[in-house]
């Protein structure tokens, strides 16, 4: 019998019986709490990123009421301009008004440039080491030449130079039938303050003027700057006439070519004049004195003439000279940002312009028109996510959140906010803003439009507060209000921490319940295999009498 008697492999072979199935449908029955806490977890997993979009939303929103709470915001103008001699911005709080703008010259770089050379490689360096000097503005600098250099290379050394003060050097090829390339000299920045001035020219290479060459009287020729200008034994005075100013130097017995500069620029501080100490490319030594604005030299006594020629007559500024309101003005950019507060202008050409800087209503419409908007979206969005379907049972993903709650109560309250002090703007209402029956919102942007049209002040106030009147703004109840609900100590983050919380419970209930579940099934599964040797054993017992019972009932037929 022990031969027939085996090891069961199969659950339910040896006694016939679907003893596996039961065994499953055991497992099913006890897995059932641990389905519903699955269930539940994967819900709070769900929650989880909810949090992440409630923090985003409410992120965005207070970005926005942060704006409707600062007072740069209410102060935000617009520029508008009629005519294309100029354009212009204007900057929050700057100064409304209509304005009148006559160009007729722009700012412009001062320009010089070479003699003309038949190749750019050509030396103009030739016979030993040179020094070019150049002023621009109140500053020199020099550029040490060395024998040899190139056209191009005098204009690589003048740009690399570290003590270049603002000059742009280049080489260009005018296209003239003979010597086409010449060096341009060109101030970086406009106006008489960067006015470039080639005061030591290379020896043999000379330069011009190009752009708005100014009035220009100039000594005679002398052949060191020691050389002594005034040798007639007593002082010279020179009267120099500036524009409508008038400037009285003496000129004292023995004094130099240099030391001439020295006293007229003394002199000339608070004028257009200046003097400069030039050396021409001949070597010659001379003194120019130059203004933008007329100028006429006369001296007493007369001789010896310190100042005998005048070089040009009918000289320009590079200033930009415009009108603002009819007064006249002059400035050194094409930029003016000091004149109109808060408002910066660009004079484009020569002509006229009408300039009007009023509120920026339309830009402070936008912002609530956004505002309201992503509010009204955010209410809806919010809403459902919050819901209960009675018919399905069907929760959504925020169902009974604390913090989806309290923000949505905390946002009604804000919204109903009234300012006394107001007679027509009251509350968000007056702003177009409305609540349905279904707890959603309504917004009429014409309402808006009429109100900041009719009554920007009241606007203002309902939204910014009055600090006189000890009346807190909506702006700043909104942006207080979601500030609640934001960082890491904020009520969604402490919710989502709670529910982080909660969920690493779950998994361990769920953990904990499942090895019971384990450890249940495989007793059963002990107890079931038992059972199955046992029937089986039953069985292969009825069998073996079954075949001793025929057998000698086959034996007793035969007697």
């Amino acid at each position: 019998m022990a031969g027939v008697v085996g090891k069961i492999n199969v659950l339910g072979l040896g006694s016939g019986l679907d003893l596996q199935g039961l065994i499953d449908q055991l497992r099913q029955i006890e897995e059932k709490p641990i389905e519903r806490m699955k269930e539940t977890q994967d819900r709070y997993e769900t929650r989880l990123n909810e949090f992440d979009w409630l923090n985003t939303k409410v992120l965005s929103l207070k970005s926005k009421t942060l704006d409707l709470s600062l007072e740069s915001t209410y102060l935000t103008k617009k520029i508008s301009v009629s005519g294309d001699a100029v354009t212009g911005r204007a900057e929050v709080g700057a100064l409304e008004g209509t304005y009148n703008i006559s160009v007729s010259q722009l700012a412009r770089k001062s320009l010089w440039q070479s003699q003309g050379y038949a190749t750019k490689d050509a030396d103009i360096a030739p016979s030993a080491d040179d020094v070019l000097q150049i002023s621009v503005g109140d500053q020199n600098f020099s550029v040490l030449v060395p024998q040899g250099t190139t056209l191009e290379g005098l204009a690589r050394l003048i740009n690399e130079a570290e003590d270049n003060p603002g000059l742009e050097a280049k080489v260009v090829d005018t296209g003239a039938p003979s010597n086409p390339y010449r060096l341009v000299l060109k101030a970086r920045d406009t106006g008489e303050e960067n006015r470039v001035v080639v005061t030591q020219e290379l020896q043999g290479m000379a330069f011009e003027e190009i752009t708005a060459v100014p009035n220009i009287w100039r000594t005679g020729n002398y052949t060191n700057p020691d050389d002594v200008v005034n040798d007639s034994g007593g002082p010279i005075t020179l009267n120099i006439e500036v524009g409508s100013q008038s400037l009285n130097v003496e000129v004292a017995d023995g004094t130099t070519l240099s030391g001439l500069v020295d006293l007229i620029n003394e002199a000339a501080e608070n004028t257009s004049l200046r003097a400069y100490l030039i050396r021409d490319k001949d070597g010659n030594y001379f003194v120019d004195l130059r203004a933008p604005e007329p100028l006429n030299v006369t001296q007493d006594p007369a001789d010896p003439a310190l100042f005998p020629n005048q070089i040009e007559d009918d000289g320009e500024s590079l200033n930009a000279f415009f009108t603002l309101d009819d007064i006249s003005y002059q400035r050194g950019a094409n930029t003016v940002d000091d004149l109109i507060p808060g408002v910066a202008l660009e004079l484009k050409k020569a002509g006229t312009a009408i300039v009007e800087v009023t509120a920026d209503r339309e830009g402070l419409k936008e912002l609530i028109s956004s505002f309201v908007n992503d509010l009204k979206e955010f209410f809806k969005e919010l809403n459902e996510k919050m819901s209960f379907n009675v018919e399905t049972g069907e929760e959504g993903p925020l169902y009974r959140s604390r913090a989806a709650e309290s923000l949505l109560r905390d946002l009604r309250d804000v919204l109903f906010t009234v300012n006394p002090e107001n007679e027509h703007v009251k509350s968000f209402f007056d702003l177009g803003l409305n609540f349905n029956r279904d707890g959603s919102l309504s917004f009429d942007e014409k309402k808006l439009e009429n109100a900041l049209s009719s009554y920007p002040e009241e606007v203002k106030k309902l939204l910014l507060g009055d600090d006189d009147q000890n009346i807190t703004g909506v702006g700043e109840k909104f942006n207080n209000v979601l500030q609640k609900y934001l960082g890491p100590s904020g009520l969604i983050a402490l919710e989502q921490k709670t529910t982080e919380k909660y969920i690493e419970n779950l998994k361990n209930d769920i953990s904990l319940a499942q090895k019971r579940v384990d450890q249940y099934i495989s007793y059963l599964q002990k107890q079931f295999i038992a059972l199955d040797r046992y029937i089986q054993q039953l069985n292969d017992m009825s069998s073996y009498l079954d075949v001793q019972f025929k057998s000698i009932m086959g034996l007793s037929e035969k007697k």
